[in-house]
């Protein structure tokens, strides 16, 4: 949806400006290894060795070591902590 908002420049010229008001979709986070849910029942991604905090900016964001040939700088590559285990799960030490 755009809507349109008529201005004066600073010549006393109309200007038209359109703004977006779109919503954008949240990202899933889909780095994990392997599918959520096909590892050992009742381990998550929080007990999993292979879960690490990367701090590429002022906040902390969960990451599959497994993964990190593919990480990117955007929520895509992340990993919930409370997400099922999956077939890489492996036992931290």
């Amino acid at each position: 949806m755009m809507r349109t908002v008529e201005m004066t420049d600073i010549f006393g010229e109309p200007l038209v400006v359109r703004i977006s008001e779109a919503k954008r979709k949240p990202t899933e986070p889909k780095g994990y290894a392997a599918v959520p849910g096909t590892g050992p029942a009742g381990e998550t991604c929080r007990s999993c060795r292979h879960k690490v905090a990367s701090n590429w900016t002022a906040k902390r964001y969960l990451k599959c070591a497994l993964m990190q040939a593919h990480w990117t700088g955007g929520p895509g590559t992340d990993i919930r902590a409370g997400s099922p285990a999956c077939a890489r799960w492996e036992k931290k030490e």
